[in-house]
């Protein structure tokens, strides 16, 4: 699913200004870097195991394997020894995909993150790329940030890999290039979030990664990472857009 921002307030942004940055787009994940989305996924996933006979978990075991993609999830979520059921493994997907769309609304932003992103939409194209699947990105899209905020939001489809696999984020990468009407080199991208999924998704891509230390991974784990700059607040993500020539 994706918006474009030409059919969201136009008169917010000014194109030619966008083209002249050397930072023409940044791509945000979702879980843990735009949105706290931790509390929806607990529900839904225990309700799933609950359904199967299995034990749930706590939403800080859940933040523990939270962005590696909903095939991986699952998987981590059922207790070690059930990992190889495949027909198990797939009755706990369908029972946590069905019960996610009553649940996915049990999410919040995190606080000054709204009108960092609304600045920073009057100078670069903004766009959301996730491994939640693709129906629950737009909706959260749409009902977190106002209208225009994303010019895409991507999650994951059949048709393409996951992350970190580069796929989805080139072809925002594309589609940026296409309403800017000039090539968008990936190194004029910065790709934020909050795991080691997101960092490799930059590098693979040719993109500059960012990460943001609010969601599911520790500032330490972020810095082992790589040499990367690492906000710890949403005001700091800004000043080091700011910083990396935004």
């Amino acid at each position: 699913m994706h918006k474009d921002i030409r059919e969201a307030e136009p008169e917010k942004r000014d194109i030619q200004k966008m083209k002249q940055s050397s930072i023409k787009l940044i791509i945000f994940d979702l879980d843990g870097t735009t949105a706290d989305t931790l509390g929806g996924i607990t529900a839904a996933i225990n309700r799933a195991l609950t359904a199967c006979g299995l034990p749930g978990h706590t939403e800080e075991g859940v933040r523990r394997f939270v962005n590696y993609g909903t095939s991986r999830f699952v998987a981590e979520a059922v207790p070690e020894k059930l990992r190889h059921d495949d027909a198990l493994l797939a009755r706990v997907t369908a029972l946590y995909l069905d019960a996610y769309r009553d649940t996915y609304t049990m999410t919040e932003v995190y606080p000054g993150l709204p009108a960092v992103l609304d600045r920073l939409g009057q100078r670069t194209l903004l766009a959301m790329n996730s491994n939640k699947q693709d129906e629950f990105v737009g909706r959260l899209a749409e009902q977190l940030y106002a209208p225009g905020t994303f010019m895409a939001a991507e999650g994951f489809r059949t048709d393409r890999p996951g992350k970190p696999d580069p796929a989805a984020a080139l072809d925002i990468l594309h589609r940026a290039s296409v309403l800017l009407g000039c090539a968008v080199a990936p190194d004029a991208c910065v790709y934020v979030g909050d795991s080691d999924i997101d960092y490799m998704t930059a590098c693979r891509a040719g993109m500059r990664p960012l990460s943001v230390s609010w969601g599911y991974r520790p500032y330490e784990f972020l810095r082992s990472l790589g040499d990367q700059p690492i906000a710890r607040t949403p005001a700091e993500l800004e000043r080091l857009l700011n910083d990396m020539g935004l």
